[in-house]
């Protein structure tokens, strides 16, 4: 299923990745791949002109270069490169398939793992980040968080099989069940320091084991049981943690960043060495209360009061830190000055504007969701009690978790896809058994036409049987044993629908998914391929440590796009970096601030596409700082289908720059003129999505005299590289004595651009007067040179 994308993602003998994100790990990976093993972390072709430090941890984009470098033989060039990015997502995805097993089965049993590992393999949100092409970290997350949950649950089986405590620790030598919990633990540990390596966000999955230590030890206290073992585990992982990220960090901190939760620094040592500590506090406060025979209520309330004093001794002591941390929260409760325009931040249960859908978790899990949730009621109905175990609970807290982070936002339908997976089989093994599926299929396999030695064996049982049995005795015995080998229909077509509920949607979805080839338009590809080769190279592509020559303007869904494809510097990308000049460029009304804009960051190109003046621009507008009924009325009507919301394009709207650009191909504008507009018809993929390209120019200056107060327009009329004609205008105002300038940005004369002038200019005043046939150079567009107009003002 994940190689589904194979033809699409390689079609015409190059590779086009998926997503936004995934061109910047390929950009990480082509740069790795050459410098290996040292990663590209500070980038002077994006946030330009500043540059940016970028804040992913490069394991992902290490394997990237690394796997390139073994296909390619040390010397791999391009293409293997790609190729090898293309494959890393697939390899990674496959292998979260082991961990998956393991934590079943030790949770539950091997037959529950083999079905949650087949459920897992076509599960749409697994299949989505590990196809062919996806080119993301988020695959590596999940593999790495799966395996230190793995060995943390091997670890608390281990220790409750032994049992663990601090007096059984004297003897450890001669106690291999003992070394290998240990030894689980410390595993643990090592994939947590790999996650940390990986993911900026993985604190909060390291996190995660000390409050279900939290949690487990409040259980323990209430029924009186020892929590040694589990605290002596915690603190092996968080240990095994804290020193493999030390040498991994000491490796990636970087000058004026030592101590930054946005990167990898010494703060992510600083934390997991704050989370040994908590746990010691947690161990040393759950043996006085045990000792004391207090109440075991003391333990929770006291530890709450505890954490909330830390956390206001941390805001006074250090507000950066604390800031990191509730920062770090209203991460993972989907708050954030961005994350409400990203469409993946979404909550799982709820649409861009509020209104409550069910699309999302169907379209990425399924019918497994349903199932997942009947699976984890029942777990909670029979780990209730003294039933519960410490695996057990550790897995049912760490499925609240996964299930909270995909509900509060929908990208994290790939974290929780595991505990789904999980869940899901569970709960189809209890309805099967209900069903007696094992019994009735064996009975299935068994049944069939009987052959003649079987038959010879049947009459001899037979004789037997007469011989020592009274002939109704018999007869009743025998149609009964026929009776209890006949297979049930019913129970069995009843187990194979249930089988087909959970796997046919998640198949057909997952199939869906898994053919989605790369995700750039075809305009957008064009675009960027026409760009790339036709305006002029910038330096450092592939050394981004000094500021190139200038930069491109566009909206930041596109940055990424553009720095890779085009291999050109861009103001904001995907790390939302540049987005207030931006969303501020284009929705200004102001040419004069629009121009501001483009002088202060350098820019030369101006890229739009008809998302942006569409779609997208209600994000814009959000991050601009403005509101969207400023620009659109908006009204909820009475429609066909029930209440529909529409929205009114004012004036102000019209005024935009974005508007000017992208609807009027630049008419109104006198430093922008469009040099390149996409040409893929709809026939060959195009999907209406029309990409225009404008080039930032001095300006010819247009200038004479016309009556006082006037309007006086420039007209050309053009043909763009598509042959579409349109015309562009441009409109001044005469002063007091007559006088007017209007800059324009096209010359007459036919230049290297796709896009010319088909007559020369002609200016008119007051709707009467008109001078034709008005030559402008390419000289006089580029050095802001002035052309004299001749005499306008009426008779």
């Amino acid at each position: 299923m994940r190689m589904l994308s194979y033809t699409s993602v390689t079609a015409n003998g190059s590779i086009t990745f998926n997503g936004y994100d995934d061109f910047y790990h390929m950009r990480r990976i082509l740069y790795t791949a050459s410098n290996f093993p040292h990663s590209l972390n500070f980038d002077s072709y994006i946030n330009y002109p500043q540059g940016f430090e970028v804040g992913w941890p490069p394991l992902f984009d290490l394997l990237g270069a690394l796997l390139a470098i073994i296909l390619g033989g040390g010397q791999p060039d391009l293409y293997t490169i790609e190729f090898a990015g293309a494959l890393l997502p697939l390899l990674l995805g496959i292998l979260t398939i082991i961990p998956l097993y393991f934590v079943t089965s030790s949770v539950f049993d091997r037959r529950t793992a083999l079905l949650a590992a087949f459920i897992f393999a076509v599960l749409p949100a697994h299949v989505y980040i590990s196809r062919f092409g996806a080119v993301d970290h988020h695959v590596a997350e999940t593999l790495l968080s799966t395996s230190a949950y793995a060995f943390f649950i091997f670890a608390l089986k281990r220790a409750g099989e032994g049992p663990l405590s601090l007096t059984s620790l004297k003897n450890i030598s001669s106690d291999k069940k003992h070394i290998k919990t240990l030894a689980s633990a410390a595993a643990s540990g090592l994939f947590l320091a790999l996650l940390i390596f990986t993911w900026i966000g993985a604190p909060v999955f390291v996190s995660f084991i000390v409050l279900y230590a939290f949690i487990q030890t409040t259980l323990d206290l209430r029924v009186g049981k020892s929590s040694d073992y589990l605290l002596i585990c915690t603190i092996t992982s968080l240990l095994a943690t804290l020193l493999f990220t030390i040498p991994l960090v000491a490796g990636s901190v970087r000058p004026g960043l030592e101590m930054s939760a946005m990167y990898l620094s010494w703060f992510q040592v600083l934390y997991v060495l704050s989370l040994v500590a908590g746990t010691l506090i947690l161990w040393g406060f759950s043996s006085y209360i045990s000792k004391k025979d207090l109440d075991w209520k003391y333990y929770p309330a006291v530890l709450i009061l505890i954490s909330g004093l830390g956390l206001l001794s941390l805001r006074i002591l250090s507000a950066e830190y604390y800031a990191f941390i509730i920062e770090g929260m209203r991460f993972f409760l989907g708050k954030g000055e961005y994350i409400s325009t990203i469409v993946e931040a979404v909550p799982l249960f709820l649409t861009a504007q509020g209104k409550l859908t069910f699309s999302p978790v169907l379209s990425s899990l399924g019918l497994c969701f349903l199932a997942a949730l009947g699976g984890f009621f029942l777990l909670c109905l029979e780990w209730r009690g003294e039933k519960s175990k410490p695996e057990g609970i550790f897995f049912l807290l760490w499925s609240i978790f996964f299930a909270y982070l995909a509900i509060s936002q929908r990208r994290f339908t790939y974290l929780f896809a595991i505990n789904v997976s999980i869940l899901t089989a569970y709960f189809l093994w209890v309805l099967l058994e209900s069903f007696d599926f094992e019994a009735e299929l064996r009975k299935l396999i068994k049944s069939g036409p009987i052959t003649s030695k079987n038959s010879t064996s049947a009459l001899k049982v037979e004789k037997e049987t007469k011989s020592k049995k009274k002939s109704k005795q018999k007869i009743s015995n025998t149609s009964g044993s026929k009776k209890d080998q006949q297979p049930d229909y019913f129970k069995i077509v009843s187990s194979v629908a249930l089988i087909g509920l959970v796997f046919v949607p998640c198949i057909w979805a997952g199939f869906a998914f898994a053919k989605e080839g790369g995700s750039v338009d075809p305009e957008w590809k064009e675009a960027l391929t026409w760009l790339e080769a036709s305006s002029p190279e910038t330096s450092n592509y592939l050394e981004p440590s000094e500021t190139p020559e200038y930069s491109v303007l566009s909206w930041w869904d596109y940055g990424n796009w553009i720095v890779y494809l085009a291999k050109r510097p861009v103001v904001s990308n995907n790390f939302q970096t540049g987005i207030q000049d931006s969303a501020h460029f284009f929705t200004t009304d102001s040419e004069e601030e629009a121009k501001a804009i483009m002088e202060k960051l350098n820019v030369k190109y101006v890229i739009t596409d008809k998302q942006m003046a569409s779609g997208k621009f209600g994000a814009i507008v959000e991050l601009a700082g403005k509101d969207i009924e400023q620009y659109f009325k908006i009204e909820t009507i009475k429609g066909k289908t029930g209440l529909e919301t529409v929205a009114t394009a004012k004036d102000e709207f019209k005024n935009t720059e974005i508007y000017k650009l992208h609807e009027l191909d630049g008419s109104n504008l006198g430093n922008l003129r469009l040099i390149h507009e996409s040409s893929i018809p709809e026939e060959k993929g195009g999907k209406k999505n029309d990409v225009k390209i404008f080039e930032f120019v001095p300006g010819a200056k247009l200038s004479g005299t016309a009556s006082p107060g006037q309007n006086v327009t420039a007209t050309l009329m053009l043909n763009s590289n598509t042959g579409r004609e349109f015309t562009y205008q441009n409109t001044a105002v005469s002063d007091k004595n007559g006088l007017f300038e209007i800059t324009v940005p096209y010359s007459t004369e036919n230049t290297a651009h796709g896009v010319r002038a088909v007559s020369a200019y002609s200016v008119s005043a007051g709707g009467n007067a008109t001078v034709s046939g008005i030559q402008v150079t390419e000289e006089d567009v580029l050095n802001g040179n002035q052309v004299e107009v001749k005499n306008l003002e009426m008779n």
